[in-house]
């Protein structure tokens, strides 16, 4: 049986993640913690692995103590600053102790990511465009800079410029903004939970890719693959794809 500590089970997500963890006979909730809980309180509980869906300015706090205790420790909180980033990355080296950074837990999506990854080696002008529903505060979503990120590290040094071009602009943007030399575009709209599309471009033709998350029950096989496979990572990974095996 392995035991989980989940934060933010108040949540969304942390509600998700306890109905779905209930109907899996060697996953178990062990320890709970939400705001204004005592963090030292919940981590006397030793659980096998935390899973973290609080807010970025929980994770800064709460973070470092968790990777510092020596508990794996998987987060699926967004937004979270270079600060906070390499204090992780400092600590989970140090105590050789596993943190997963994950920005999107959908299989399908980081499915998509890898493929981008693989396809910038052999076409040109990456171009993403994310749709998400209306009550999204961020944009682009971190999903696409993540994706955008990707995809400059698999193309060669010379080729890690921006592909986004803005002559001839009569709307200032128009073109997409730029992310690690690769052209973005947002939509919000009340018809779309979370949905990310990748086009390339090579002499006369396209190569298009596209993600669609239908329901939220669509992040949950990643989080129990995280969960099961959180072994793989030493000190801080970011990205749920770099452990996904194909």
């Amino acid at each position: 049986m392995t035991s989980i500590g989940l934060i933010g089970y108040a949540g969304r997500m942390g509600q998700a993640v306890e109905a779905y963890i209930a109907g899996i006979f060697d996953l178990t909730i062990s320890a709970r913690l939400e705001q204004g809980d005592d963090l030292p309180e919940f981590l006397t509980a030793r659980p096998d692995v935390i899973v973290d869906f609080s807010l970025a300015a929980a994770v800064a706090t709460n973070g470092p103590k968790i990777a510092a205790a020596g508990i794996p420790y998987i987060i699926g909180a967004s937004g979270l600053q270079r600060d906070t980033l390499n204090e992780l990355e400092r600590i989970a080296t140090e105590t050789d102790s596993p943190v997963l950074l994950v920005p999107n837990f959908s299989l399908g999506a980081n499915l998509l990511i890898k493929f981008a990854a693989a396809a910038a080696r052999y076409m040109d002008f990456p171009v993403i465009t994310e749709r998400h529903h209306d009550l999204k505060q961020d944009a682009p979503s971190g999903t696409a800079i993540y994706t955008a990120e990707r995809i400059n590290q698999a193309r060669s040094p010379s080729e890690r410029t921006s592909t986004t071009p803005t002559f001839g602009e009569q709307v200032p943007g128009v073109l997409g903004g730029s992310q690690a030399g690769v052209a973005i575009h947002s939509v919000r709209g009340s018809g779309y939970l979370a949905e990310q599309q990748v086009m390339f471009s090579l002499g006369g033709e396209s190569l298009i890719m596209e993600h669609r998350s239908i329901d939220r029950r669509c992040f949950m096989p990643g989080v129990e693959y995280a969960i099961r496979n959180i072994s793989k990572v030493s000190g801080l990974v970011i990205g749920l794809d770099t452990i996904l095996e194909l």
